[in-house]
């Protein structure tokens, strides 16, 4: 059996498809959903959201939100998606080595925080090309 996943933000739906299986990023890690999953509804942090159907992963990057799960529907609120076009993996890396050097030398609190969000961006990113290469 598949179930359903829906993708929205407050503006449009993102997606609106069938999956075999779901992993989220859960805000203490990845969270995966397969048919006959218990009821949940769950933080989300930002990070890559994937979906497999008929044996290939699509990723989404999602930027914070909630996600239920009832049954065998996955719905998926978030504040917003970053589009996936046109990424390559040398230059995703190099953002990604930026934005581990920002954190680490991050001087304040809110630096950090902002510098942490950057991080978990460009690690996203560098996910997303290598399920989009493989």
């Amino acid at each position: 059996m598949v179930m359903n996943i829906r993708v929205l933000t407050p503006d449009r739906i993102i997606c609106s498809t069938t999956a075999d299986e779901v992993v989220l990023p859960g805000v203490t890690g990845q969270i995966g959903v397969l048919d006959g999953h218990a009821s949940l509804i769950t933080a989300l942090d930002t990070g890559l959201l994937r979906i497999k159907l008929d044996q290939k992963w699509t990723p989404i990057i999602l930027c914070g939100g909630l996600a239920e799960i009832d049954r065998n529907q996955v719905t998926v609120l978030v504040n917003d998606v970053e589009e996936l076009v046109s990424l390559e993996l040398g230059e995703v890396t190099a953002e990604l080595q930026k934005a581990t050097v920002a954190v680490e030398t991050a001087e304040t609190s809110k630096a950090r925080l902002e510098a942490t969000l950057d991080l978990k961006k460009a690690a996203a990113r560098v996910e997303a090309v290598n399920y989009l290469t493989n």
